[in-house]
């Protein structure tokens, strides 16, 4: 805070010369004249002083032969009087702050706090769905509105607000909680495909079968009415059935295929988004296939972002070849396809205990049948029939 008021002020850097020199630190001492950066140079003495410590200098110094040399002028008033002519620069600096000031009615950034599975670009595109967006000015957010409309445009929001600080708008947000498994509502634990039990894990409910029972899909497992002596009581049932299955599974595939194979040309096209504004760097579009990925660099001052954006696009062209699969390779994809359709009907660790293979026209089919235990308890609420 001194060095600015000394700057503001002004200060020199002056030079002191006579028979004694130092004379002048005790009449600057007795006078109370503030010297700073005081140097010794051969018989002269060089310091730092205020303007208007300076002008008091000639009153006191009068008389003892001490004289002194401005080396140099620093500060406001002299860098004013030095460019007092040039009307660019206090038009331009009048400019600078004009456009701060216009700026700064306008939201520069919009950050998500608080969403975990919700992609906070997900939550960005809804929010400029609904008007708020980098760019827009201030005066037109509606905190109470936009929270509302937010919550209405996503349904994985439980809660939502809008904050303004400066020129950043920071939405925070909470995100629904799945509820948690309702255990007072009555349910069947009933057989989801057909099998021979093997394994029993029943938590609660009545268990109708016993290890080693042949059941079909639809089976009763796990009854959730209970009778008693003196009364008829009804329960959640939960646990675990496990049962060994049987799938026939049919994959087929061909010899001859399109493949996508990259050609090695490449490209890169930058956009430049300033407040949402986005302009090309680039002349033309790509045409044809190819694959693309995109890279954003965010601007940033002193920790804060900017609304200044760098979208890199790199492009990589590519072509479609045909290849001709031998029928090792053709087997071997089958293989790798009967594995998946077993993982997306939910069975894995399973037994091949059948393969059959035929010709189809330009390739060939393979029905299996596998083997595998799996859980096969599935609930179903317990209906009532009430009369009268």
């Amino acid at each position: 805070m001194l060095w600015l008021y000394r700057f503001i002020t002004g200060f020199l850097d002056v030079e002191f010369s006579g028979d004694v020199a130092e004379v002048i630190l005790n009449i600057c001492a007795k006078n109370g004249i503030s010297l700073w950066n005081v140097k010794r140079k051969n018989q002269k003495i060089r310091c730092m002083m205020t303007v208007r410590d300076f002008k008091a200098l000639p009153a006191i110094t009068r008389k003892s032969g001490i004289r002194a040399h401005i080396l140099r002028r620093y500060g406001l008033p002299f860098i004013t009087v030095r460019y007092r002519h040039r009307w660019g620069i206090p038009a331009g600096a009048l400019i600078f702050f004009a456009f701060i000031k216009f700026m700064s009615c306008f939201i520069w950034t919009v950050e998500i706090n608080g969403n975990e599975k919700v992609a906070a670009e997900d939550i960005i595109s809804a929010c400029e769905k609904i008007g708020v967006y980098e760019g827009v000015p201030k005066n037109g957010v509606d905190p109470q509105n936009a929270k509302q409309k937010l919550l209405l445009e996503l349904d994985s929001l439980a809660w939502a607000s809008f904050n303004i600080e400066g020129c950043r708008l920071t939405v925070n947000v909470s995100e629904i909680v799945e509820k948690a498994e309702d255990n007072s509502v009555p349910t069947n634990l009933k057989s989801t495909s057909d099998g021979i039990i093997t394994k029993i894990d029943v938590v609660s409910g009545n268990c109708v079968v016993k290890v080693g029972d042949t059941v079909g899909s639809g089976d009763l497992l796990v009854s959730g009415v209970i009778e008693r002596a003196d009364n008829t009581k009804f329960v959640h049932s939960s646990g675990s059935i496990t049962a060994k299955i049987e799938k026939e599974i049919t994959v087929s595939a061909t010899y001859e295929r399109k493949i996508t194979v990259k050609t090695g040309k490449r490209k890169r096209k930058s956009v430049f988004s300033f407040f949402g504004i986005k302009i090309p760097l680039y002349l033309g579009c790509e045409n044809g296939s190819y694959e693309s990925r995109l890279e954003v660099k965010q601007a940033s001052l002193f920790g804060r972002r900017l609304p200044i954006r760098l979208y890199n696009g790199y492009f990589e062209k590519t072509e479609e070849k045909t290849v001709v699969l031998s029928k090792n390779e053709l087997l071997e994809e089958l293989e790798t396809l009967l594995q998946r359709q077993a993982e997306v009907e939910n069975i894995s660790d399973f037994e091949v205990k059948n393969r059959e293979f035929d010709e189809i026209q330009g390739g060939i089919s393979l029905k299996a049948v596998i083997s595998a235990e799996k859980d096969i308890a599935a609930q179903e609420i317990l209906l009532f029939n009430a009369g009268n």
